[in-house]
């Protein structure tokens, strides 16, 4: 029987990031939708944040 290590991986040094970062990151591309960040209301900034931590 072998026993395999688990590798320790860095996610700060991948490209694509893991997969629950992608997820919110597309998620919020979602909800800015192509606007310029001076378009943006402060309301919906806080919003889009914190959606990030529930």
């Amino acid at each position: 029987m072998r026993r395999t290590t688990k590798k320790k991986v860095n996610l700060n040094k991948l490209k694509t990031g893991c997969s629950p970062c992608r997820r919110e990151a597309k998620l919020m591309e979602q909800k800015i939708s192509n606007r310029k960040m001076s378009e943006l209301k402060i309301n919906e900034i806080k919003d889009i944040v914190s959606s990030m931590f529930k």
